[in-house]
């Protein structure tokens, strides 16, 4: 496996997906990547040799200068090649299995899906992703033409639907994970139910409950499966009360908890106490809640991100044996979204609400490189969520502007 190669990145792909918030993004081999978005939309794009390729236009783009052609300051666009159908809510993770062969994908219609990459297709299908840009261009129409030039056909792709569906929960899964070797996956959901799943037999293996007033916020397996990593967050239950987050190792075989990270780390935390007061013990350290984590491909650290609206948001690095905090990296203005580990485990990387995607040396945190440009605002766009390829050339990130990026790492 070739290392990381962090400087001189260079944006190719600038694959437009307008419309709800992309929320995740996921490679399916070196030059395939999926997206989802808030509405439970998700595309596949298929990316070519960048050298070889011209921008996709659909017929309306056509016409006049469109967002997908002319006012890209970086990467190309092309057409996505297939939907994936099914989903009836807002997706929130992906994962993938190193071959290439699976995708997984959590969401807010309570379920987990499963796709076969090599499946067949089961339809075709007209769509528009670049609407807020036709809205936008018409502008520059006359009145009488304007409705005509928004309502023109986008492109055809192919429809899939899923190969399996995974019925574990009963509120929005928002957390979603997967060991290494392709075995296992973890999802949780809003009501704070963990589900351990064997992802070959596509069947439930173990599951629990947090705190009865958490929601399951971020998960993660160790590279084996056998241990898992939960995050445990809510911002109040009501107006006073607050509980205390939770940042715990689980072993998987009998679902008992093996170590509790922030009672190590914060040995006054008290999981009972729920007041305005008591949260002034960890505010600091959690922020918004640990709302991203990966385990390091050795399964020695773990990585956890500092989401919610705050000032800056930064990663945890935590000792998965100890629970002791081996440091504290990067720094994303108003939280962090997401966070990865290099295939190599040089690297920690993450992206923020600060539209930027950092990447720091995990042995002594200095940040190595900054891809993206903060576009001012807390509320204004965010990178909501980062894969890296399996070859480490190329990584991704979700804009919620309407947008995939996609980097090639030059070396």
């Amino acid at each position: 496996m070739p290392d990381l190669k962090p400087t001189n990145a260079k944006q190719v792909w600038k694959l437009q997906f307008e419309g709800a918030w992309p929320t995740s993004v996921a490679f399916l081999g070196p030059r395939r990547v999926v997206a989802g978005n808030r509405d439970g939309e998700m595309f596949v794009w298929d990316l070519p040799d960048q050298s070889s390729v011209k921008p996709a236009e659909d017929k309306a783009a056509s016409k006049t200068k469109s967002a997908a052609k002319g006012k890209q300051d970086e990467g190309e666009n092309i057409a996505p090649v297939r939907r994936l159908d099914g989903h009836t809510n807002g997706i929130s993770r992906l994962v993938s299995t190193e071959d290439g062969k699976l995708l997984v994908s959590a969401s807010q219609d309570h379920t987990v899906r499963i796709w076969e990459s090599a499946a067949p297709p089961s339809g075709k299908a007209d769509v528009v992703l670049d609407r807020a840009s036709r809205e936008k261009e018409t502008k520059q129409l006359p009145q009488d033409k304007r409705q005509a030039f928004i309502d023109a056909p986008g492109v055809s792709v192919a429809t899939q639907d899923a190969a399996a569906v995974l019925k574990g929960h009963d509120d929005w899964v928002n957390a979603l994970g997967i060991s290494r070797n392709g075995q296992r996956l973890i999802s949780g959901d809003a009501r704070s139910k963990v589900v351990v799943w064997d992802l070959p037999a596509r069947k439930e293996v173990a599951n629990w409950v947090g705190h009865a007033w958490n929601g399951i916020v971020a998960a993660g397996l160790a590279p084996d499966g056998q241990t898992a990593l939960v995050s445990e967050f809510t911002y109040k239950r009501d107006d006073f009360d607050i509980p205390a987050p939770a940042l715990k190792v689980w072993n998987v075989a009998d679902a008992t908890e093996k170590l509790d990270i922030l009672k190590v780390h914060i040995p006054k935390l008290d999981a009972k106490a729920s007041t305005y007061g008591a949260a002034s013990v960890w505010r600091s350290f959690i922020k918004g809640g640990l709302i991203a984590t990966d385990y390091s491909p050795d399964g020695t650290l773990v990585a956890v991100g500092q989401g919610g609206e705050t000032d800056t948001g930064k990663v945890h690095l935590f000792d998965v044996k100890t629970g002791k905090l081996v440091r504290t990296v990067s720094g994303h203005q108003y939280g962090v979204c997401d966070v990865k580990f290099s295939v190599d485990g040089k690297y920690v990387l993450s992206s923020g609400r600060d539209t930027v995607l950092r990447i720091c040396q995990v042995s002594d945190g200095k940040e190595v490189a900054a891809l993206g440009k903060a576009r001012g605002g807390q509320f204004k766009d965010w990178l909501s969520g980062i894969a890296i390829s399996p070859d480490q050339s190329m990584i991704a990130a979700a804009d919620i502007a309407g947008y995939v990026h996609v980097w090639q790492l030059q070396g």
